[in-house]
């Protein structure tokens, strides 16, 4: 059952409704399963549904909506990608991709023939430029073409809501000896290659580990219970 999956505090009204929405069918057997990625975010961040304002994340706090499998077109035709989580306040909105072992297997970018400059002429030239080089290399540990579509969802939103803000946030479980593992330090290099290469993007691409969260909300004593229960879960090493 969906429930076994859950850790304490977080219950199916949190969420359901938001992944029932989705387009990835996040609820059906995969969700059960321990290394579900769509549960690791749900597990992290259902229990701030009700009461948002609650959650601390980038330093920033005063949230006022948070949202599952946001989808967020760019303006092109077909289904937009969804975003894990999704929140926002009255000064910015954070757009969370988050991971759990999809980053083990390497695979190569692929783009459908609808993204292109022309379709796309407000999207920034140094996200173009990772696209460009996305497809032409090999396969890699992270998913680059996932995070430069979420980009174009992103930017196209605060072009038309003229937010002033906004984070892509890539958010990502590692083992506790994940160190010791080539691809997590490979993964963690391209990571910070991405980030070099976007580092003067409108929308501000960040990066952060589950245990490096869940060890600063550790420190605050309104969700030290909940980061308890979340590192007895998945802190483990492999």
């Amino acid at each position: 059952m969906l429930e076994e999956n859950l850790v304490t505090g977080v219950r199916l009204e949190h969420f359901e409704a938001d992944l029932r929405r989705g387009a990835g069918d996040e609820l059906r057997m995969k969700f059960c399963a321990l290394h579900s990625s769509a549960a690791l975010a749900v597990n992290a961040f259902a229990r701030f549904k009700a009461r948002p304002e609650d959650l601390v994340l980038l330093g920033n706090g005063g949230f006022k909506r948070l949202e599952f499998e946001k989808p967020l077109p760019a303006g092109l035709k077909g289904t937009p990608p969804n975003l894990d989580v999704w929140l926002e306040s009255e000064q910015e909105v954070i757009a969370i991709e988050s991971k759990l072992l999809e980053y083990f297997e390497p695979k190569k970018a692929k783009f459908k023939d609808k993204y292109h400059r022309t379709a796309l002429p407000w999207a920034e030239s140094c996200w173009w430029e990772v696209f460009e080089e996305a497809v032409s290399a090999g396969k890699r540990y992270l998913d680059v073409a996932q995070l430069v579509k979420h980009y174009f969802g992103i930017s196209n939103y605060i072009r038309e809501k003229s937010t002033g803000s906004a984070t892509l946030l890539y958010l990502f479980w590692e083992p506790l000896n994940w160190a010791d593992i080539a691809a997590c330090c490979q993964h963690r290099a391209e990571i910070e290659e991405l980030a070099k290469r976007v580092a003067d993007s409108r929308v501000r691409f960040q990066w952060m580990t589950y245990p490096r969260l869940w060890d600063a909300w550790s420190a605050v004593p309104l969700l030290a219970p909940h980061a308890d229960n979340l590192k007895a879960r998945y802190g483990v090493s492999i």
